[in-house]
């Protein structure tokens, strides 16, 4: 080699890149990256080069809720925080008679509460006399309005047909009694005329601190199931009373048989947790 092809080759090396290798056919500018196609990995994933399949995520811890909306969770039962029909605002039902109760619990996927249920959730676990004491307190329950006189012949003129599973206020109930016949729509009307109960939870302090379920004591008597299995055509325990006379939580009447209706008898329901 002589000194001209010398120092031309010297010339040519500073021009910067002049030392770099000259890159492949077809992988020009990415010298350092796998070929791309197909079977190309990714290396940061290890997953196929061009799909949307996104890493692995540990699904979320979620405890799903023990009983449906609108009801209570106490112990080991789901109970509706207020008398039937168990909405807010509706005054509750009454002339149900035990049969025509659990029917009506039915039609909404419950039951009727087992006595010893209604009684822990009034008195709480630590088996108050009263939601809220051991000592009865006027007016903190709808327990003290003044008692009116009735006509148990007029009440005999309601008919069975009104207190069906599908009644859902105490409005629609009164109308469809009415419009049986004169007799019946007398005993609707003299029913409206006796009735004190009041919207659920109006009395928020009517309820044991432990469970925000209502009107357990006053307001309507509700009927129960009793846990013992009762006796033929005697499965019944009222609990609570109602408006115009204070019983404690664990106060019953299993006297009265299946089929009694009375114009301050109502009831709430309960089911097993989901």
């Amino acid at each position: 080699m002589n000194r001209l092809t010398a120092g031309l080759l010297l010339w040519a090396c500073l021009v910067p890149g002049c030392s770099d290798p000259p890159a492949p056919a077809g992988d020009i500018g990415a010298p350092d990256r796998a070929p791309l196609g197909a079977d190309a990995r990714d290396r940061d994933s290890g997953r196929e080069a061009g799909t949307d399949v996104m890493p692995d995520v540990a699904a979320p811890d979620v405890t799903p809720a023990p009983c449906p909306a609108g009801m209570v969770h106490v112990a080991t039962f789901c109970i509706d925080p207020y008398e039937a029909p168990n909405n807010p605002g509706a005054q509750p039902l009454v002339m149900y008679t035990f049969v025509e109760a659990a029917a009506w619990c039915q039609a909404r996927g419950k039951r009727l509460c087992f006595d010893d249920e209604w009684t822990l959730a009034c008195a709480g676990p630590g088996g108050l006399s009263y939601p809220y004491g051991n000592a009865h307190q006027p007016g903190v329950c709808n327990d003290d309005k003044t008692w009116k006189v009735y006509s148990q012949s007029k009440l005999n003129g309601w008919p069975p047909s009104a207190s069906g599973p599908t009644v859902g206020s105490l409005q629609d109930l009164l109308a469809a009694a009415r419009a049986v016949s004169p007799t019946a729509k007398a005993a609707a009307d003299h029913v409206e005329a006796l009735y004190q109960a009041e919207p659920p939870g109006a009395g928020q302090g009517c309820r044991n601190s432990q469970h925000p379920v209502f009107d357990l004591c006053g307001n309507v008597e509700e009927w129960t199931r009793r846990r013992d299995g009762g006796e033929p055509q005697f499965h019944g325990s009222l609990k609570g009373r109602y408006w115009a006379e204070p019983r404690t939580c664990q106060s019953a009447v299993t006297t009265h048989g299946d089929g009694f209706r009375f114009y301050e008898i109502g009831f709430r329901c309960c089911r097993d947790p989901l």
